[in-house]
């Protein structure tokens, strides 16, 4: 893969909070409750102090899939 490939892949693929959110449909609260308990796992997560992470959409598409026919 040259640069050009990897950038396209993060950009398709890897999301930050607000957008996981949207794909899980979970208020912030209930969003941090799932990576908490690992229900939801970051694909990568960068800081000691300030986090930042980022989730791999096909993760939470399928999360919210379970979750759905969960209810």
């Amino acid at each position: 893969m040259d640069i050009k490939e990897i950038k396209k892949w993060i950009e398709d693929n890897l999301v930050m909070q607000e957008e996981a959110r949207s794909i899980t449909g979970q208020s912030v609260s209930a969003f941090n409750q799932s990576v908490a308990t690992r229900k939801i796992i970051p694909f990568v997560e960068f800081g000691e102090v300030r986090k930042t992470r980022l989730y791999l959409r096909s993760d939470l598409e399928e999360y919210a899939r379970k979750k759905k026919s969960a209810e």
